[in-house]
């Protein structure tokens, strides 16, 4: 049998090895962990950004400001916002009140719970322990850290001079860029954490 010239391309195609699909329970977790990425993503971004600004003030070791406070504060941010319990677009309760209660905690705490979450996405094998993930593994060393300073700030007694506490921030810094770059986000000096970001679920998985 003679090949045409012309039909080189097409044969290399056909030779071209198709990839190979894992068995089903990884490809759904694989699709399961894509759109847990996707909710949690944003989250953290906000939670790095907010971190970072958060520097400018920790360098005085002040762990009485009001800006190093306000990252700690279990009532400063609305986690869930609030939801009206209408039925059918009419509220049915005596009091005539149907506002739903929002949700609040700290930017620090936010940020925890979303670390650790998009952490245990990156999970594919789904047998093995959270916590021996190298995600989660670097996001608990951050949380190591931090809580030391959370535990500074919110004591009885928060120090106007508090070089320990700076020393924890600076610590997690370092970090938390390796947890950055664990769950495929840019690193803390790129620029990218300059804005406020939506903490709604995302529109990719990854970072473009």
């Amino acid at each position: 049998m003679v090949i045409r010239d012309d039909a080189f391309p097409y044969l290399n195609l056909l030779l071209t090895p198709i990839p190979f699909c894992p068995p089903a329970q990884k490809c759904i977790a694989r699709a399961r962990n894509s759109r847990l990425r996707r909710r949690y993503y944003g989250r953290v971004q906000q939670g790095v950004h907010e971190f970072l600004d958060l520097g400018q003030f920790m360098v005085r070791g002040d762990m009485t400001d009001a800006n190093v406070r306000k990252f700690f504060d279990p009532l400063g941010v609305v986690v869930v916002e609030a939801k009206r319990k209408d039925v059918n677009g009419q509220c049915t309760k005596k009091d005539g009140d149907c506002r739903g209660k929002e949700i609040r905690d700290s930017r620090y705490n936010d940020m925890k719970t979303s670390m650790y979450l998009l952490g245990n996405a990156f999970r594919i094998n789904q047998q093995k322990a959270p916590d021996n993930l190298p995600t989660v593994k670097a996001a608990k060393a951050f949380f190591k850290e931090m809580d030391a300073v959370e535990k500074s700030v919110n004591g009885k007694k928060p120090k106007k001079s508090d070089p320990v506490s700076v020393g924890h921030y600076a610590a997690a810094l370092d970090i938390l860029d390796q947890y950055l770059d664990l769950v495929e986000l840019p690193p803390t000096e790129s620029g990218h954490y300059d804005r406020e970001f939506d903490t709604l679920v995302g529109e990719t998985s990854r970072i473009m």
